[in-house]
């Protein structure tokens, strides 16, 4: 199962309203914990039974534009390790933490693109980039409880 619902909105400290914190806090963060509770049933019946969390850098690093969605992502983590360890050896738990991803023909989904100079490989991530690695968790079963970070090297800077 894969957890990939999300929400970003940037906005200043001094304009947080509850709503907006609320809203990021059930989409990004309450809305994984719950849909892993529903799916155990489903999950306990697989043959590899694995939960991939979508995280992100903004759950790694201090993005002080992004207070709420931070936030919401370190939750996310959190969550990915308590889950991973209240659930072995039944179920592996891991998360992935996308740097910037590109969809062809979509806008952006943050409000201005991290500069391309600070991405080590000099370059936006795509979609395979996080299909692959889907793939890595799913054929790896020796790991659990674990963030991959999928950002071109941006979280090295």
């Amino acid at each position: 199962m894969v957890n990939n619902a999300g929400v970003i909105k940037k906005i200043d400290l001094e304009k947080i309203t509850q709503k907006d914190f609320d809203n990021t806090i059930n989409i990004n963060l309450r809305s994984q914990l719950f849909t892993a509770k529903y799916c155990l049933k489903y999950l306990q019946k697989s043959a590899n039974p694995v939960i991939i969390n979508m995280a992100s850098l903004g759950g790694l690093q201090n993005w002080t534009s992004y207070i709420p969605y931070s936030i919401s992502k370190a939750g996310v983590i959190k969550l990915t390790e308590l889950l991973a360890k209240r659930l072995s050896p039944q179920i592996r738990v891991n998360a992935i933490a996308p740097g910037t991803i590109i969809i062809k023909g979509e806008k952006a989904g943050t409000a201005e693109l991290t500069d391309v100079n600070r991405i080590p490989l000099r370059k936006y991530g795509e979609p395979g980039d996080i299909i692959g690695a889907v793939k890595f968790i799913l054929d790896n079963k020796y790991i659990t409880g674990q963030v991959i970070t999928v950002d071109g090297g941006r979280s090295i800077n």
